[in-house]
């Protein structure tokens, strides 16, 4: 993986963690689950390990990242927007996570395949 690929990629990772657990805190706060807060921190840790990974240059890691935008991007996120965005009565913020979130995992995907 080049250089520019590997650093779009890492980005993208960190991107999703921050903005990721940072949603759910703002979740939270208006009667959310804690669960989700928690299970978003777990997510993120591994995110950034895995941007650690890319990073780093260990080939792997690169194809970690793609699976997880695929799978993200593919399965989670559509059913995600149809189980809870939608039926939640959605402000600005969450249409800006929704399309922040679903932007970095195609960045992930294309910048993890050409890379």
């Amino acid at each position: 993986m080049n250089g520019y690929a590997a650093a779009v990629v890492s980005t993208a990772l960190v991107v999703n963690a921050l903005a990721g657990f940072g949603y759910r805190v703002y979740r939270r706060r208006h009667g959310g689950p804690v669960a989700d807060v928690w299970g978003q921190a777990v997510l993120g840790v591994v995110l950034l390990a895995i941007a650690g990974g890319v990073a780093g240059a260990i080939g792997w890691a690169r194809w970690v990242a793609v699976g997880y935008a695929l799978l993200f991007g593919v399965i989670v996120m559509p059913l995600w927007t149809l189980a809870v965005l939608i039926p939640s009565d959605p402000r600005a913020l969450d249409y800006w996570f929704t399309a922040t979130y679903w932007a970095a995992l195609a960045t992930i995907a294309v910048a993890g395949i050409a890379g």
